[in-house]
């Protein structure tokens, strides 16, 4: 907003007192219209404004406007941000959906949803491997096959799906 040296002049001249008048519910600077009785509330007198304090307010303006659109951008940033989440999260989901369908077991499933798509394993026990502890379940196929369904809390870390021959 520019503002002409004229501009300043008259801003930086004092303004002669004045009065507050109450006319019914509104408030004014000048008596009420039409005669009608009027309440002086207050005497006011407006400050003195330099050009150096018209240039602090025009800079003081211009920093809240920058806080407010990096705010306003900070704010549409996080619910991008969280939409592509949800979206991600969707997708994720229809995956295990998937999986459990097709009685599949990937990583990623819930012991819950190992046992919808497996059904109860054979055999649970907790086993060392290179990772640490982690709890493994047997599966025991057709024809003697064992699947290994590793979890890492309680969720998959690992599918071992091995094949053993029955002598």
């Amino acid at each position: 907003m520019k503002i002409s040296w004229m501009g300043l002049f008259f801003l930086s001249l004092q303004v002669s007192a004045g009065q507050i008048y109450q006319c019914g519910d509104t408030f004014q600077d000048r008596p009420c219209a039409g005669g009608q009785p009027a309440k002086v509330i207050g005497n006011y007198e407006q400050e003195k404004i330099s050009g150096d304090d018209i240039k602090a307010r025009q800079e003081e303006q211009a920093k809240l406007e920058a806080q407010t659109e990096a705010d306003s951008q900070a704010r549409y940033d996080a619910e991008v941000a969280a939409a592509q989440r949800a979206q991600d999260a969707s997708a994720i989901d229809m995956g295990k959906s998937d999986a459990i369908k097709q009685h599949r077991v990937i990583e990623g499933l819930t012991k819950k949803e190992v046992i919808k798509s497996w059904g109860d394993p054979d055999r649970k026990k907790q086993v060392t491997t290179k990772y640490g502890m982690r709890e493994e379940w047997t599966f025991v196929k057709d024809w003697g096959n064992k699947d290994y369904v590793y979890f890492d809390g309680d969720t998959v870390s690992e599918v071992s799906l091995t094949q053993t021959t029955i002598e």
